[in-house]
């Protein structure tokens, strides 16, 4: 059985692994020419000046691509609910009353 110390122990080998595949220097040069690609275009007016996207906001596209919550959207704008949302506090009230009478009679 050995012994741990802590002088002396071997430490785990380090990853060291170079890509065949990438290179910087390459990946850099196509992204210099793509930039100017992209000048020599605006300069000719074949592109846009600026590509203004129009931002949407999170909430109002997250609703529109779930079937759901649209669903639930509609419903709230029509004033529809579900059985529970509409009537808790009649609910609410009709276990208080229940409470207080099985209270009663066990007195």
């Amino acid at each position: 059985m050995g012994t741990f110390f802590f002088y002396g122990n071997r430490k785990p080998r380090k990853f060291n692994y170079t890509s065949i595949l990438y290179d910087p220097e390459e990946e850099a040069r196509k992204e210099r020419l793509q930039k100017r690609i992209q000048e020599i275009k605006k300069e000719m007016g074949v592109l846009p000046e600026e590509n203004i996207v129009e931002r949407k906001e999170f909430k109002t596209e997250f609703i529109s691509q779930t079937h759901h919550l649209k669903k639930r959207k509609a419903r709230e704008a029509t004033g529809q609910g579900t059985f529970f949302a509409n009537n808790g506090l009649l609910i609410i009230i009709v276990i208080i009353l229940f409470a207080i009478f099985f209270f009663w009679l066990l007195r």
